[in-house]
């Protein structure tokens, strides 16, 4: 895929023509209404053919209208998993509810609407209807549908999109455009084949697949390599090749994972015993934990504890503080269980 320029916007607005301008820049003419007030911030990068964008807006409805599509057809696909709030969207003579963690597909060249049900906030992923292998049959089949939370191919491709829009992903910008082509078409086959079948995938939308999926099952104290291969009928060693090329293996991604959940832990329950904080962390016994905590940060666990300062407790916002359109992508990019129980999150 042809590398281009990489460029990055983070644009806030608080009127309807300048949010169809942005809209138009950042994704595709369309048309706004809202009533007085509105408010919308955009993020967005691109990078070659695609367009990566977290949108945050108030009340609002927008629409591609056959008048739009006509005039600027703009043949692509978008990819759009909602952070937050709900929207119902018209796609293909479908109109379904989207909730937070939901997500869905629609082509740019066909007309749709969308309405924002109070504060919304939505990270997408546009790129070239030839560059998705995907014909006007399926697209007209699978675009307007849409998808639960808990979908692990969605949840992955939403990781990241966040990744890339906050500069994280540890690949070469040719390299991240082709992953984030490869885990999209996982989502199509998710939407074509239901979970009937699992699609292939690349070396490096493998490699992010299986990080996700030890991020989110790390803490199963019987979860091994072998598991993880398995999960994406692979051998460990095709899988470990591919860990390989990013410099790691998925053993040490493992203890990594586990060891950076434990210091969490430690440092939010002082009462949790080193045990406890091990066996929670998902680790086989507090010998294991122990050693292994002590490989790769100097120190035991209880001696490390002891040098870091108490948990803080973000306060729960008042109500009276200014919305934040555009949700915190830190939480989105990070493992499930990145915050300290009980430790309430930013917006």
């Amino acid at each position: 895929m042809p590398q281009d320029e990489d460029e990055h916007q983070h644009l806030e607005v608080s009127g309807l023509d300048e949010w169809s301008s942005l809209c138009r820049s950042a994704c595709v003419p369309l048309q706004v209404s809202a009533d007085e007030g509105f408010l919308g911030s955009i993020r967005y990068r691109t990078l070659g053919p695609l367009s990566i964008s977290q949108l945050g807006a108030t009340p609002s409805t927008v629409q591609r209208t056959p008048r739009l599509v006509s005039a600027d057809p703009r043949e692509a696909v978008m990819f759009s998993v909602l952070l937050r709030g709900s929207r119902l969207i018209a796609h293909h003579g479908r109109a379904q509810d989207v909730v937070a963690g939901g997500a869905y597909v629609m082509e740019s060249d066909q007309p749709y609407g969308i309405r924002f049900h109070g504060r919304t906030d939505v990270l997408s992923l546009r790129l070239p209807t030839e560059h998705t292998g995907l014909g006007a049959r399926t697209l007209r089949t699978i675009a307007g549908q849409s998808m639960p939370p808990g979908i692990a191919e969605n949840q992955v491709l939403g990781r990241e999109l966040a990744n890339t829009l906050l500069g994280r992903e540890p690949l070469t910008p040719a390299a991240d455009q082709d992953l984030l082509v490869d885990l999209l078409h996982a989502v199509t086959h998710r939407l074509q084949y239901g979970d009937r079948s699992r699609p292939y995938l690349s070396g490096v939308a493998l490699w992010a697949s299986a990080r996700w999926y030890i991020d989110q099952h790390h803490d199963e104290r019987t979860l091994g390599i072998d598991d993880v291969a398995s999960r994406f009928m692979v051998s460990r060693r095709h899988l470990e090749q591919q860990f390989a090329r990013q410099g790691t293996s998925p053993a040490a991604y493992l203890r990594a994972v586990r060891c950076a959940h434990a210091r969490r832990l430690l440092v939010a329950d002082r009462s949790a015993t080193i045990d406890q904080v091990a066996r929670r962390a998902g680790f086989a016994d507090v010998n294991t934990f122990i050693r292994t905590f002590r490989r790769i940060e100097g120190r035991t666990p209880a001696g490390w504890r002891r040098l870091q300062p108490s948990a803080v407790v973000v306060p729960i916002s008042s109500g009276t503080d200014p919305p934040l359109l555009l949700a915190d992508l830190r939480h989105w990019a990070s493992p499930a269980s990145a915050a300290a129980p009980d430790v309430e999150h930013l917006p």
